[in-house]
């Protein structure tokens, strides 16, 4: 009623100017009693006004005035109330509250019926006042509003668990373990390694059934590649698409953001680019007025604590977006021309799918680019895509999904928003709750190549560390499910168990591939002995699982990825014993992690 009420005033305004005489006002007003919308809409139907003509009245009646954001900054307050995030993306703010009734409204764009609609909801009975702003201030004043409201409740990132003691109690523990596979009797080594090859096989078998989807025979699990909509849409057609970087460097860093900016074949005017720089910054904030792009490029400013936190930067570019999906890169990140589009193609198509019953899948929440790696050589780099592109995803064995980087993943944003931002691609594991689904995060089949790259050690140090969070969040969750009992969701409970299925290949596999080595060349004149028949066991089943995924693998990914590809999966063995050589550090970081004291 109170938006009916904002619309009659306006045609009232209309009529006093001459645009309307009161009996075409009368009747459009009585056909939008019978019939329900927007008044306007029926002024327009009638042919009493062209839509033009309207919007034209709409501008000069609401936009009598101009207002500073920075010099006349809005009522605290009313920022404390808003919906920031749903405010800035239709582009208005709350200033203040008269007197009179009224609310007065900054808006950086045009006002239309959706607009006024949109104020009356959260200020209902009110009168809307409109005042043109410029859209700089007030994504300006959004940010500083929200940086306010979290300055007392800043993110905690989780603690680091592995430190130095632990990768050297790792390094010294795999000689002391070949030395005492040389020393025990070979009786004590037999049972040993029987009971770590129970442990592989376990493992592989859990893979099988709900992980590792290659070995289920699954085509490309996790990859999603689309159905080619994309390509036959009018570039006029697109979604606009939200890109968030963290810049800094002066003018060097921008002229490098820009140089992988413009590798990027999506239209200019249907990307929201959001560059987040440090307000202390004050180097490449010279630069940017210098130099940037302002048709389509908009900036956050936000403090050095914030800024050196990706997910926070991330999510304060996440609280001015506007696209319909959105994506945060690194700043010497170039992504391959198509992959936006690439990624609209997946999230429409998807969409048209669940939207017509093919799919029964919950909606795709995110696509986590396949193929990253830097511009110099870098071994593990492609051994870790081949790795990714099946499913297995290293430590944490849920896919492209787990992952310590928050960039280059593509977004729907709004769901990203209703799950808390960029911080659920840190959460550890699995569902959040009763009932609460693992959010649908997929691989998207294009790659990114950035200037610099995390060296071996540091990728080594991500995947150790992530992996001790793994091993307290599958304990943990273990352990609810079981009091729990019948009531466990069958979804929470399988994700927990193909995670459990990765800790227990990862660490039983170089003790079954060692231990049996080590039984096989002990017990070479023992014919029928319990260590020939142990070392047989640990030795057919590495053979037969590792080598059988690693041929399949690399037969898929030649077929799907080309030669190079599959020549890279021949590598996969090498590549999970760093794997394993990570998850037992970790797992020396989880046993001697300090104990918390229960104060009673």
């Amino acid at each position: 009623m109170a938006g009916g009420l904002a619309m009659v005033s306006i045609a009232q305004w209309l009529v006093a100017e001459g645009l309307l005489d009161a009996s075409q006002l009368a009747s459009a007003t009585d056909r939008q009693r019978r019939q329900g919308g927007y008044l306007g809409d029926h002024l327009v139907e009638a042919g009493h006004l062209t839509a033009e003509e309207f919007y034209d009245a709409l501008e000069r009646s609401w936009r009598q005035e101009r207002r500073d954001l920075v010099a006349d900054p809005p009522d605290g307050a009313l920022l404390v109330e808003l919906d920031l995030e749903r405010t800035v993306e239709l582009g208005w703010i709350a200033c203040e509250l008269g007197d009179d009734g009224s609310v007065v409204v900054a808006s950086s764009v045009p006002p239309t019926e959706d607009l006024v609609a949109e104020v009356l909801d959260h200020f209902p009975g009110r009168q809307p006042e409109f005042a043109s702003c410029r859209g700089d201030d007030l994504d300006s004043v959004a940010i500083a509003a929200r940086v306010e409201r979290l300055a007392g409740a800043r993110r905690t990132p989780p603690a680091r668990l592995v430190h130095p003691i632990h990768i050297a109690l790792a390094a010294v523990g795999a000689p002391v373990a070949m030395a005492a596979a040389v020393l025990v009797p070979l009786d004590v080594l037999a049972v040993l390694l029987l009971a770590a090859a129970a442990a592989f096989l376990v493992g592989g078998v859990i893979q099988v059934l709900t992980g590792y989807a290659l070995l289920a025979g699954l085509d490309g699990p996790g990859s999603s590649t689309g159905t080619g909509l994309a390509a036959v849409v009018d570039d006029s057609e697109l979604p606009l698409y939200t890109v968030i970087v963290r810049v800094c460097g002066g003018r060097e860093g921008l002229e490098e953001l820009f140089d992988n900016f413009r590798a990027l074949d999506y239209p200019r005017d249907r990307t929201d680019a959001i560059i987040v720089v440090a307000q202390e910054d004050v180097e490449t904030l010279r630069a940017l007025r210098a130099t940037s792009p302002r048709g389509w490029v908009r900036v956050a400013r936000v403090p050095m604590a914030d800024f050196v936190d990706v997910v926070q930067a991330c999510d304060h570019g996440l609280a001015l977006a506007r696209g319909r999906y959105v994506v945060a890169y690194d700043q010497d990140e170039r992504p391959a021309p198509d992959q936006l589009r690439r990624a609209v193609e997946v999230f429409e198509s998807d969409l048209a799918a669940r939207l017509a019953g093919a799919s029964p899948a919950p909606p795709l929440v995110g696509l986590r680019v396949a193929r990253r790696s830097g511009s110099q050589p870098f071994a593990l780099d492609r051994m870790a895509e081949a790795d990714e592109a099946l499913g297995f995803g290293g430590p944490s064995g849920r896919g492209p999904a787990r992952s310590p980087e928050v960039t280059a993943v593509h977004f729907n944003m709004r769901l990203l928003r209703r799950l808390g931002g960029f911080g659920l691609l840190l959460s550890r594991g699995g569902p959040r709750g009763n009932g609460d689904a693992t959010p649908r995060i997929e691989a998207l089949d294009s790659s990114s190549v950035r200037a610099s790259a995390p060296d071996a050690l540091a990728w080594w140090d991500q995947q150790a560390d992530a992996f001790s969070q793994d091993v307290l969040d599958v304990a943990t969750r273990t352990v609810a499910l079981l009091r729990r009992g019948a009531e466990r969701p069958a979804e929470e409970a399988s994700a927990v168990a193909a995670r459990l299925g990765a800790i227990l290949l990862l660490l039983s596999y170089p003790v079954v591939l060692g231990g049996g080595v080590a039984a096989a060349l002990r017990s070479s004149g023992m014919v029928g002995s319990l260590a020939g028949n142990a070392a047989s066991v640990a030795i057919g089943e590495v053979v037969l699982v590792v080598g059988a995924v690693t041929i399949v693998a690399a037969a898929f990914l030649a077929r799907r990825r080309g030669w190079r590809a599959g020549v890279d999966a021949l590598a996969l063995p090498v590549l999970w014993l760093l794997y394993s050589f990570a998850a037992w550090a970790a797992l020396y970081a989880v046993l001697l992690r300090p104990r918390r004291v229960r104060r009673p």
